[in-house]
């Protein structure tokens, strides 16, 4: 008998993040542990990216002290991947997130990016010890590992990539600019935020206000110039823009505040500039 062609059991997943999700929940059901998570490693914390988890409470955004974690042992110490008894290892019964979870088993592998630097971790943790069992699973989860630092790596250059075409392609554009006008910002910035959710990114927002007598097309020119590819510009009106600085922290953002105003008063252009972060919260 011919399939179904309309059978939703055969529908491909809409999102990266769903897939994610799926790839835990099968993890869960097959290796067991109260909680699985997906983090990235940003400075000095772990920022969960995805969660499955029946016991610790912790969601998309919360973030743990790298120093502290488990993780941080099995990356810089050699501490065991699997540990079935985690109090039995020294490097984890001394562990300083000890005081704040109570871990009685440990599952942590390293996530790479596409240059095979660290991204982050996949992780497992349970209240109870599990079977010893349980480190015969290693071969097996380092290969879902690899598969998800892969999905994560590709889903990060689509977003790049989609960042790109809606600042290139929307329909709302400034007629004096050919930027991005009031709407088109809005969805910039909406669609920035989700991409932080997603991938534990920060990014900042500035907003320069230029004398309504400038000429925006030089102020257009001049940002365009001196913004990397992955960042945007958008003209709201009356000589106000908005810069959108893709996965940037505060301190990224100081310095191009600093070029953009001394690119701007070269050119007789005195101008304010306002700063916000997205984040991944």
């Amino acid at each position: 008998m011919p399939a179904n062609r309309t059978d939703t059991s055969l529908a491909s997943y809409s999102s990266c993040q769903e897939l994610l999700d799926a790839h835990l929940a099968q993890l869960q059901n097959r290796f067991g542990m109260a909680l699985w998570m997906i983090t990235r490693l940003r400075t000095d914390e772990l920022v969960v990216l995805r969660s499955r988890d029946n016991y610790y409470g912790l969601n998309q955004g919360n973030r743990l002290q790298w120093e502290q974690s488990y993780c941080a042992k099995m990356m810089e110490l050699g501490a065991p991947r699997i540990a079935a008894n985690a109090q039995l290892n020294p490097d984890y019964s001394h562990a300083p997130i000890n005081s704040d979870l109570t871990i009685g088993a440990y599952i942590g592998l390293p996530l790479v990016n596409r240059d095979n630097q660290l991204f982050g971790t996949l992780c497992a943790l349970d209240p109870e010890p599990q079977n010893p069992a349980l480190e015969q699973a290693l071969p097996a989860l380092q290969h879902e590992a690899r598969l998800i630092s892969f999905l994560l790596a590709n889903a990060l250059r689509d977003a790049q990539q989609q960042r790109i075409s809606i600042f290139v392609e929307h329909p709302d554009r400034c007629p004096q600019t050919g930027l991005p006008g009031p709407q088109g910002w809005a969805d910039i910035t909406n669609e920035e935020q989700q991409h932080c959710r997603d991938f534990g990114t920060d990014s900042c927002v500035l907003f320069l206000h230029a004398p309504e007598d400038s000429d925006s097309l030089i102020i257009a020119d001049s940002l365009a110039a001196l913004l990397r590819e992955q960042d945007s510009v958008a003209h709201l009106g009356d000589n106000h823009f908005g810069i959108l600085l893709a996965d940037a922290d505060t301190s990224k953002a100081e310095k191009v505040i600093h070029r953009v105003r001394d690119a701007l008063n070269a050119k007789q252009l005195l101008v304010q500039i306002e700063q916000q972060t997205l984040s991944a919260l």
